[in-house]
């Protein structure tokens, strides 16, 4: 047999359901004899492009005002030059504690020298290549780091003259 089902309880009302709605201000039905600002009327489309929305940087000019979007300016610029260092900390790190080791190891085990063979054929086969090796992952590196310190530059570029307008030819 099955356990007896609990008699249903009615259901209370929330506490929100028992609040009056908002009411409606007379300026709110009607300005000017025009539809409220903000409300979609049949006619409009309430979704997709809206032409008549201004772009997203005078929007942010507009609400933060000169000081705050130069403000911000500072912050986006503060962003990316503090992401570029870091990535380019992270891949000097990567390199100097990974991948320079691994050379090492690779051009010895390659090479067939060893700790018994003469210092001329330690340097010649070992010690030259590695080197040479190292030096062109530090260029590598070098190169990555520029063109993240360039591509954080052209952004913060774009930035500035986004948010601030025509006036940003400093």
């Amino acid at each position: 047999m099955s356990p007896a089902r609990p008699p249903a309880r009615k259901k209370a009302k929330s506490a929100l359901a028992s609040t009056p709605r908002r009411e409606t201000k007379p300026q709110d039905e009607q300005q000017d004899g025009k539809e409220p600002a903000g409300r979609a009327t049949a006619t409009e489309p309430t979704h997709g492009n809206d032409s008549a929305r201004p772009p997203l940087a005078a929007r942010i000019r507009t609400r933060l005002g000169h000081s705050g979007t130069r403000a911000l300016l500072v912050v986006v610029r503060s962003g990316l030059r503090f992401g570029a260092v870091a990535a380019t900390y992270v891949l000097g790190m990567f390199a100097a504690v990974t991948v320079v080791p691994n050379v090492f190891l690779m051009v010895s085990g390659g090479s067939g020298v060893g700790p018994a063979s003469p210092l001329e054929m330690q340097v010649t086969y070992w010690l030259v290549p590695s080197l040479f090796l190292i030096g062109l992952i530090f260029v590598l590196v070098l190169v990555v780091a520029r063109w993240l310190w360039r591509a954080q530059g052209g952004l913060a570029t774009k930035a500035r003259r986004s948010l601030l307008g025509e006036e940003a030819g400093r």
